[in-house]
């Protein structure tokens, strides 16, 4: 499926072998010092890749070569090879001469200019995959009235690093598909940084050994983290869990990976995790099979976690879901989407990872009828799971708040039939504040596709807000509501744009709210499911 143009510069040599020759008897090894020819770009901030090129700087970085900025070593490359280096600039580099070093010799000095600007703004992905069966996408939208120049650094589990740029212009959307850049066969993390905040997702779609279909996506994470949560997973029958590990850094992470099960039992296993690459675990594999498991992950380097899931859910709908991990537990989750219309199931996954039981208040938010609560307790170790229809009954679309006395995490999976024509599930993990401004970079109302916005307002006063949608030509739609306080409301897109779109949203609010968006698809008319996430909020928000 063609989702858009991409401006492309690829600046990657392949990687050479490592020969040694012998000396003659007293001779010498003559070695030819490493030349510079150019760095791309030639200025850029701190934190940002580039490229340096030339000649003689061997073949691996190994333990002897090094790169300097202006005298400030820049550590661990990304990549490295004969003639290529993409490195990251140091977080106290200044201006002056980029010099390479290897065992007896160093380079020319050429000059590279330190941008006196805030250090590139990252974005980061632990999942992905080009493998036989899965097509991978970026979204990248840009809400700013310049254009911004991304840069996407793919961690390769099996193969050299490989990074992209790619011109994202003002009030617009481009998609990239992960699949051309890096070639098949391939796991990968990604990172994306630029000068200015980019909201970027990361849709895939899948047939997953001939037997699931579909497709799952989430929004990047803003920042890596030491530890991660997640309060659901399952070994069950037709259930398979996967562990993503991304080490964005340039030292190897040390991991622990506590599995926590709903008896209040656990384990704790050890994973190294190389600097720059990725790491997948398998939790079947792991803990074996007829397990509910709540995991925390533990690091001894920032990094960042995603959990996949692919299933085939009470043995007739089947795809795959994903969420990004918790950094902290915290006393209040919320979420915007919910139903327990015909053919949805809707749980509700709460895990302790303290050590004291929690008292947890669900406030269910329901659409077009009053609030309802309920009150459980979850114990300390463990985890929780709530059959939201059993609780509400039917037909009924529901957001919901969660308060607890103990910090606790939250997560909400959901399975469903859609309009009997699109069988699947999707899962996200909760937030822990309102905001007034959220972001989507992915949305789409082509043929096979169709995409809801929920929105909950669950403040004591009305919210004014206004949808902005931003399409691929970078044209613009507005659209404008006010949500009473407690009000759950959902907008299907399709209806607001019409048909054949790209787009991303922008959502601001007089008051705090809470955005998710759900699509529901049949992509390449094969593979159907549906994906949920959470909108992404500025840090500064």
């Amino acid at each position: 499926m063609n989702r858009g143009k991409i401006i492309i510069i690829i600046l990657l040599a392949a990687t050479l072998p490592l020969v040694i020759m012998p000396a003659a008897h007293g001779a010498e090894i003559a070695q030819e010092a490493p030349a510079i020819t150019g760095i791309t770009p030639p200025a850029g901030v701190r934190g940002m890749p580039v490229a340096v090129q030339g000649s003689n700087f061997g073949p691996i970085q190994g333990l002897i070569g090094k790169i300097t900025f202006n005298g400030v070593e820049a550590g661990q490359a990304v990549y490295w090879s004969e003639t290529t280096i993409w490195v990251i600039v140091p977080a106290s580099a200044t201006t002056g001469p980029v010099i390479v070093s290897t065992i007896l010799r160093s380079s020319n000095p050429v000059q590279f200019t330190v941008l006196e600007q805030p250090p590139a703004i990252p974005s980061y992905f632990a999942e992905g995959t080009t493998r036989s069966g899965f097509e991978e996408w970026l979204t990248l939208y840009n809400p700013l009235d310049v254009q911004v120049t991304a840069t996407a650094t793919y961690l390769i589990a099996d193969a050299a690093n490989r990074i992209r740029f790619y011109n994202v212009p003002a009030h617009a959307r481009v998609n990239v598909y992960v699949n051309s850049e890096i070639g098949s066969e391939h796991d990968v993390s990604v990172s994306v940084t630029a000068t200015e905040r980019l909201y970027v997702e990361r849709p895939m779609y899948f047939n997953y050994k001939n037997k699931w279909s579909g497709g799952h996506d989430t929004q990047a994470a803003l920042d890596t983290s030491k530890t991660w949560y997640f309060a659901e997973g399952t070994t069950r029958a037709g259930f398979e869990e996967w562990l993503c590990l991304g080490n964005p850094g340039i030292t190897d992470a040390k991991v622990n990976v506590t599995y926590i099960f709903s008896d209040g039992s656990s384990v704790t296993l050890p994973y190294t995790v190389p600097a720059f690459k990725r790491y997948t675990v398998d939790v079947n594999s792991t803990i074996g099979p007829e397990m509910d498991v709540a995991l925390k992950v533990d690091s001894d380097q920032p990094m960042v976690a995603e959990r996949p899931m692919y299933f085939n859910y009470r043995s007739k709908w089947n795809d795959g879901s994903i969420t990004l991990g918790a950094t902290a537990p915290a006393t209040t989750w919320y979420f915007a989407e919910g139903t327990t219309r015909s053919n949805f199931d809707e749980w509700l996954c709460l895990a302790n990872p303290g050590t004291e039981d929690a008292k947890v208040r669900i406030i269910y938010h329901k659409a077009g009828a009053a609030d309802s609560d309920q009150y459980i307790d979850v114990p300390a170790a463990r985890r929780r799971t709530i059959d939201v229809n059993a609780v509400l009954g039917p037909e009924i679309d529901v957001a919901m708040k969660i308060d607890s006395d103990k910090a606790i995490i939250a997560e909400r999976p959901m399975y469903f039939n859609y309009q009997n024509k699109w069988n699947g599930g999707h899962d996200s993990i909760g937030v822990n504040s309102t905001a007034t401004n959220w972001y989507f970079a992915e949305g789409t109302t082509r043929p096979g596709f169709e995409e809801w916005l929920c929105l909950l307002n669950p403040g004591d006063i009305n919210a004014t807000v206004s949808v902005k949608y931003t399409f691929q030509d970078a044209n613009t739609q507005q659209q404008d509501l006010v949500l009473m306080p407690g009000q759950r409301f959902s907008i299907f897109v399709n209806q607001v744009v019409g048909p054949g779109k790209d787009v991303a949203v922008k959502i601001e609010s007089d008051q705090g709210i809470i955005a998710e968006r759900s699509m529901y698809f049949s992509y390449h008319d094969a593979w159907d499911g549906g994906s949920n996430a959470m909108g992404c909020v500025p840090p500064s928000n």
